[in-house]
C-alpha cells in the first residue's frame, strides 16, 4: 500500500487528523505524511479545515 493509501485510509476513519496523528496512525515518517497531503491537496482528495488540520474532501 502506498503512502498516499494509508494517508487516505486514516483519514476515512476519522473526521479530521494533524500530520501527526496521520504519522502516528499509518507509521509514516511525519515529512512523508506533508508531502503526500500537498499532492492530495493539488488532487482534491484531502482538504485542510483549519490550519494544519485534514480531512478528506
Amino acid at each position: 500500500m502506498s503512502s498516499t493509501q494509508k494517508i487516505l485510509e486514516a483519514l476515512k476513519g476519522k473526521q479530521k487528523m494533524t500530520p501527526k496523528e496521520i504519522s502516528k496512525a499509518t507509521g509514516l515518517n511525519y515529512n512523508t505524511v506533508r508531502g503526500a497531503l500537498n499532492r492530495l491537496l493539488k488532487k482534491g482528495l484531502v482538504k485542510r479545515v483549519e490550519r494544519g488540520v485534514y480531512t478528506l474532501a
